[in-house]
């Protein structure tokens, strides 16, 4: 990769940066949606309203929705409220004031997904040793660590975004 000298050719690598940043903005937030609308779409089956049950029904926040309506009710209403969120965050350059909301509903979603680390048993894996080592389960909760981080960068993103909004001459 050639280097660039001080003051050299600052003008040139400038547009590079930013359109580079530009991409990175787009896939962090479209990559979010991406993830959000096949997780929130998956819900609808009963595979994936099964294979989340067990972190529901150990969660104090949420266990009381299995008293009001079934597993399979849940994991809809759940994926109702994931695609929700896909199309909240999708809207940014147009609603940024929607992407706010979207933005703070991925961050809850995910705040609540890494409460299972808590609430779950079997999250540390017995057979080498329990926590820190981490069963299946805790794996893949684990991630919801870089999620959350991204859907809290994509709130900032859209509160930005929002006070940045010019409001038309003649309006009040």
């Amino acid at each position: 990769m050639p280097q660039i000298e001080a003051g050299a050719n600052t003008m040139n690598a400038a547009p590079e940066m930013s359109r580079m940043k530009g991409f990175a903005a787009l896939a962090a937030r479209y990559g979010l949606v991406i993830v959000l609308v096949w997780f929130g779409a998956m819900k609808f089956t009963d595979y994936e309203s099964e294979g989340i049950s067990h972190w529901v029904a150990m969660s104090p926040l949420l266990n009381g929705f299995y008293n009001i309506m079934s597993i399979d009710a849940f994991g809809r209403l759940n994926g109702s409220i994931e695609l929700l969120t896909a199309a909240l965050l999708a809207v940014k350059p147009w609603f940024p004031k929607a992407s706010v909301v979207g933005g703070t509903f991925a961050s809850l979603f995910f705040v609540t997904t890494l409460s299972f680390m808590i609430t779950t048993p079997g999250v540390g894996e017995a057979s080498a040793g329990g926590f820190p080592v981490l069963s299946a389960d805790g794996e893949f909760l684990m991630k919801d660590i870089a999620l959350l981080g991204l859907a809290l960068w994509l709130l900032v993103d859209a509160i930005d975004a929002t006070r940045k909004q010019t409001v038309p001459a003649g309006s009040s």
